[in-house]
């Protein structure tokens, strides 16, 4: 699961770079502090699905699902059916 977490950590500081936004970590909350507005939400979503070949359906798109970077990265690695 660290490859999953660092690669979206590293997405997300990426998408927050070009808006001026503080660093991101593990454990930043990305609703909570505006880290994802809806448009980055949806990249996100999208580039999780082709990078990890998963689906994410759209009743698992809840605000708890992206608590952090540290909650994301397990539900992908579990939707990947990799070990957490």
């Amino acid at each position: 699961m660290a490859d999953i977490e660092q690669l979206t950590v590293e997405y997300i500081s990426a998408m927050v770079v070009e808006t001026g936004g503080a660093p991101v970590d593990r454990e930043t909350p990305l609703l909570e502090t505006g880290v994802l507005d809806s448009i980055n939400l949806v990249k996100l979503v999208h580039f999780l699905e082709e990078r990890f070949e998963i689906s994410i359906p759209d009743t698992d798109i809840r605000e708890d699902l992206f608590a952090s970077p540290r909650t994301l990265a397990a539900y992908v690695s579990r939707r990947a059916g990799q070990p957490a």
